[in-house]
């Protein structure tokens, strides 16, 4: 594990209130719904939000060499992936992080899938899955700040386990480095991190 790890057990993130309409598939120009309809969803987005509990956790690596391919870092894991590899090239650091909502949110949309609510389930997915983003976004950019005090440079970009052909098995890497455990998180048998809507994520970080 990390020894210079900073977590944030509550990261103030505000409702991303057009990021889960866009989810939800609703346009500024498509069909206009009843007030009551209106009424009923913005009850679900409040009530599945209220049950959100952002927190996260970084800390960062020195990237020992980049080949491009491979990238191996300073407690000799290595990544393999070139998306990665391109995303940390001139830079001397990565930055390694999760978020993570809690337990609330998944369960508030089983409890709703059980009661045969599909579409409260559907509208709290989709807050639950914005508002963990949103909670990485907080959590980078205080650590931009941090970093910028110290002569360095976080790029604005990020990636993710799971997208671009980086394999889920990397999330072991993530409870490797950081006290996910701790936090309550959990990792399955197919490398899912449980509870739901917990993501992890790796940055670059050079001198400015």
């Amino acid at each position: 594990m990390l020894d210079d790890v900073t977590r944030m057990r509550r990261l103030p993130v505000a409702m991303p209130v057009a990021a889960i309409n866009r989810r939800l598939g609703r346009r500024k120009d498509a069909q206009v719904v009843s007030a009551v309809q209106e009424a009923q969803l913005a009850q679900w987005m409040a009530e599945a939000f209220a049950r959100c509990r952002p927190e996260g956790v970084f800390g960062c690596l020195a990237i020992m060499d980049n080949n491009g391919h491979k990238v191996t870092l300073s407690d000799a894991s290595v990544i393999e992936n070139d998306a990665v590899a391109r995303l940390l090239a001139k830079c001397q650091y990565a930055w390694l992080a999760a978020s993570t909502i809690g337990s609330e949110l998944p369960a508030l949309v089983n409890q709703a899938i059980a009661a045969g609510n599909g579409a409260k389930a559907v509208v709290a997915d989709a807050v639950g899955s914005e508002t963990v983003e949103a909670a990485m976004d907080v959590l980078q950019s205080y650590a931009g700040t941090i970093f910028r005090r110290r002569g360095r440079q976080l790029s604005g970009k990020r990636f993710s386990v799971g997208y671009g052909g980086w394999d889920l098995s990397a999330q072991a890497m993530f409870f490797a480095w950081l006290p996910l455990v701790d936090m309550g998180l959990r990792l399955t048998t197919s490398a899912i991190i449980e509870p739901e809507k917990t993501i992890t994520a790796i940055a670059g970080i050079r001198s400015s």
